[in-house]
């Protein structure tokens, strides 16, 4: 995405006198793990400094030419932030796509804060207009409108389901699933649905263990006022757990990495080194979500949140005691 890209590269050229060389550039960003073409840098250098707002200047008396960043407009020779520089940070940071890395958002942040200051701590008219960008993240939308498209028209569809069975993560054929409403729940899309011809039961579950999805020629079931009880209740129930954003560790040849295996809504993934990354969920804090880490405790590691890697930490030692 080019404005991660412009946000990476600028980090990477100095304050004027101070001048970097595009090869050199991109020998740094190489290092960070962002790989650009010579021709790729050349252009988004010389598109930031065509628009005039970055504070990027290219010294052309020799070649190859030096970019940097005038002393003034990063303000180290100011104690004041301009109100146009301000500005822009303001909707650098609303503008700022979920997946951007956390270094870069609180990067955005620290000077979003500066730049709040500069008007008193109120945003301008047009900038708290602007709309807010959607809770929903990395959901597969064609998946979404045939749930729509089934609640609308009240069909039975066919599905994959996402279910943990003996301790084993399986994707599982369901022939017939009445889905009822779609709710948005701390982040994480919901869909509500009854299964089969027979079952009484309503169950809630998020949209990303939902896969394969096939509406059919078939009128859904209309559930009794019994049936709808119980699916208040599984709402309410689903309504009383944690929703957390969850970072793990995890080797890059490993299934969730390769996502074989969902800990949730993927809305993050960093290489921190040759072998292993970090990925970020948007997830609801459950008992089977818990299993679920431990079973894979040999190889990924929860980072946040502290209270989760606690009671992982606090499981192993457990275990460890029964075995010694």
């Amino acid at each position: 995405m080019k404005p991660l890209r412009y946000l990476t590269l600028l980090e990477y050229i100095p304050i004027s006198p101070l001048s970097i060389s595009v090869k050199q550039l991109q020998e740094n960003l190489s290092l960070r793990g962002v790989e650009l073409s010579t021709r790729m840098l050349q252009r988004d250098l010389q598109s930031l400094y065509e628009q005039g707002c970055f504070g990027l200047e290219k010294d052309m008396r020799s070649k190859p030419y030096g970019w940097s960043i005038n002393a003034q407009w990063r303000g180290s020779n100011s104690k004041v932030m301009s109100t146009e520089v301000a500005e822009h940070y303001l909707l650098l940071e609303q503008l700022l796509p979920q997946s951007v890395p956390r270094d870069v958002k609180q990067s955005v942040r620290i000077k979003a804060e500066q730049a709040l200051k500069r008007f008193n701590g109120h945003l301008p008219d047009w900038l708290s207009s602007l709309p807010k960008p959607s809770l929903k993240v990395n959901i597969d939308s064609k998946l979404v409108a045939q749930i729509e498209h089934a609640i609308k028209h009240k069909r039975v569809v066919s599905a994959e389901l996402y279910r943990v069975l003996y301790d084993e993560a399986h994707w599982l054929k369901f022939a017939e699933l009445s889905f009822y409403n779609l709710v948005e729940q701390g982040g994480v899309l919901m869909a509500q649905f009854m299964v089969g011809s027979l079952h009484d039961k309503c169950y809630q579950m998020p949209v990303y263990r939902i896969r394969n999805v096939h509406v059919l020629q078939k009128n859904r079931r209309v559930p009794s006022t019994e049936q709808l009880k119980t699916l208040r209740s599984a709402i309410n129930k689903g309504m009383n757990q944690e929703c957390i954003e969850l970072i793990v560790k995890a080797p890059k040849h490993s299934a969730v990495n390769q996502g074989f295996i969902e800990l949730g809504e993927m809305t993050d993934k960093q290489s921190i080194d040759e072998k292993n990354v970090l990925l970020t969920y948007q997830t609801i804090d459950t008992e089977q979500l818990t299993d679920e880490l431990l079973k894979y405790a040999h190889w990924l590691e929860v980072i946040k949140p502290e209270k989760l890697r606690q009671r992982v930490i606090s499981k192993l030692k457990a275990a460890t005691t029964n075995y010694l």
